[in-house]
């Protein structure tokens, strides 16, 4: 089976799709670029069609900034494309990575599992699998309980897709999303070792384009509800690792 692979690059970053691309390449894997949303480029309405104040302030601990506004709708866009043309399985990578060869093993042995909606491509903390198992290719796939944060590499299923766009409007950054995968009952895994890492050579230029800056400093009240809330969650396993191996 073939499956389709999308970068998500910002106009004016062609370099970091083309270094990308060509590492993709090497392996004899063909993307498609997909054009990043630049945040500070929405207007208010238009920001406010992707993302609720409201909930950032009673369930978040900061503000978003712009940047990462930008940063979900770009990858919550792709979510939609998954839906609208019906697409099974898809690779979803940003654009300043470091590929390793294992990346076609992973991706030929996942669409081999059953039940699940996403599978973390990176973890740049390592945390550990909470259960675990081995497949082909000396790959062992996982769950946890301490979900890995970051949207560098991931595959994500249709029913995946489906579920994460229930999130609009969010009020969270994606990365720290997909942690709460029990709020829309997100069935979340690894592969290891991680095919992808990020590559530090570059630098964030979502951050650059859109200023970076929080517009203001966490209150202890919403630092506590955040800690809180991702302490429960981490209570809960991403998925029942026997229903996706089939055992």
């Amino acid at each position: 089976m073939s499956i389709p692979f999308y970068i998500i690059n910002m106009q004016g970053c062609e370099e970091r799709w083309e270094a990308t691309q060509k590492q993709l390449t090497n392996l004899h894997l063909t993307a498609e670029r997909f054009e990043a949303t630049i945040g500070k480029n929405l207007s208010e309405q238009e920001i406010l069609n992707w993302y609720c104040p409201k909930k950032n302030k009673k369930r978040y601990n900061r503000d978003l900034t712009l940047g990462e506004i930008g940063c979900y709708v770009s990858h919550m866009r792709i979510w939609q494309k998954i839906v609208d043309e019906n697409i099974s399985f898809c690779v979803v990578l940003e654009d300043d990575l470091s590929i390793k060869a294992s990346l076609k093993d992973v991706v030929d042995v996942a669409i081999k599992l059953n039940n699940w909606d996403l599978i973390k491509l990176s973890n740049d903390r390592n945390f550990p699998f909470i259960d675990s198992a081995i497949l082909e290719n000396n790959l062992t796939v996982g769950n946890y309980k301490k979900a890995p944060n970051g949207t560098q590499g991931y595959i994500i299923t249709l029913s995946g897709a489906k579920k994460l766009l229930q999130r609009k409007p969010f009020f969270r950054p994606v990365d720290v999303d997909i942690q709460f995968h029990t709020e829309v009952g997100l069935n979340m895994i690894g592969i290891k070792p991680y095919p992808i890492a990020e590559d530090r050579s570059f630098i964030s230029e979502i951050s650059t384009m859109n200023g970076g800056k929080h517009s203001n400093h966490s209150t202890f009240i919403r630092n506590l509800i955040h800690r809180s809330s991702i302490y429960r969650q981490r209570q809960y396993k991403t998925a029942d690792l026997s229903s996706i191996i089939g055992k």
